[in-house]
């Protein structure tokens, strides 16, 4: 197969729409038809189903989508790079970010390593914590930002840069915030608002359920922006890394015999092969004073 073929492929998965992702292409419809029909048969089946106005995917199609799209993003970062070294440019790097981790955490340090290395670029990309060494394996990205990192794989370097306890948030004037600590009791008694993408949820839902607590979301969203800002306009309450708050007008605090911590790290391939500006930006993050 070739590169223009995932590309029409890529586009026609957007639009769902012949004529429209032809003309993305710049290629006449006929030609981008032919494409596609060449490379269903190279992959053995339907990739769309064609059913006038009301094109869709086919489970082949929605399964190779993420391939492709992955072959696609590999191919611009092989330009860069090459116009990067050819032209002199700047060296850049894509790394990835658990979506769970502050902003904060981290804009003051990439800062000082852009004035530290002035020809670096970087390129953040969010990430499950679960994504983090298969994207790093297969060179999607050059290094992540994550949690809990999983050790024991000798193909990846890791760099512990701070941990961070598992609190209550609670809007700044909420009745519990005058609290040292807050009981499970009085936990049990809050409207909840769930973050689907908590590293911690499994472990509090289970710590809950063992003293018969069940808690019942009233929001869920995998947004965090969405829940704290909810949190901080008195909606409800919600688990909430010490380090995390994005949004202003929240209290943290701790519950009572959940004791509960997650460690934030940088990784990336190790061994002398990798590129000299992640060399240099991860002797930068072992050096920083992450507390």
């Amino acid at each position: 197969m070739e590169l223009n073929q995932i590309k029409y492929f890529l586009n026609l998965a957007d639009t769902l729409n012949f004529t429209e992702a032809a003309m993305r292409c710049g290629v006449s419809q006929p030609t981008l038809t032919r494409a596609i029909q060449r490379l269903e048969q190279e992959l053995g089946g339907p990739l769309v189903y064609r059913d006038g106005k009301d094109s869709r995917l086919t489970a082949l199609g929605r399964d190779i989508r993420g391939e492709f799209a992955a072959i696609a993003d590999s191919e611009q970062r092989v330009r860069a790079i090459s116009l990067n070294r050819v032209r002199g440019r700047r060296e850049t790097l894509t790394l990835g970010i658990v979506n769970t981790i502050a902003p904060a955490l981290l804009t003051g340090f990439v800062s000082h390593a852009l004035q530290q290395m002035p020809m670096l670029e970087l390129v953040f990309q969010p990430i499950t914590r679960d994504e983090g060494a298969e994207r790093l394996l297969s060179g999607r990205i050059d290094g992540c930002f994550c949690t809990d990192p999983v050790s024991g794989n000798s193909k990846i370097a890791t760099v512990d840069l701070f941990s961070e306890r598992l609190l209550l948030a609670m809007a700044r004037g909420h009745a519990l915030a005058n609290r040292t600590a807050v009981s499970l009791a009085e936990l049990s008694e809050q409207p909840y608002l769930d973050r689907l993408q908590c590293e911690f949820r499994a472990r509090v839902q289970n710590h809950l359920n063992e003293r018969d607590i069940i808690m019942i979301p009233r929001l869920r969203s995998e947004r965090e922006d969405l829940i704290q800002q909810a949190v901080a306009e008195g909606a409800g309450v919600c688990m909430l890394p010490e380090r995390s708050a994005i949004v202003g007008g929240l209290t943290l605090r701790p519950v009572e015999t959940l004791d509960l911590t997650r460690t934030v790290a940088f990784q990336s391939v190790s061994g002398s092969g990798t590129a000299s500006a992640l060399r240099r930006l991860r002797v930068l993050i072992e050096r920083c004073q992450w507390s």
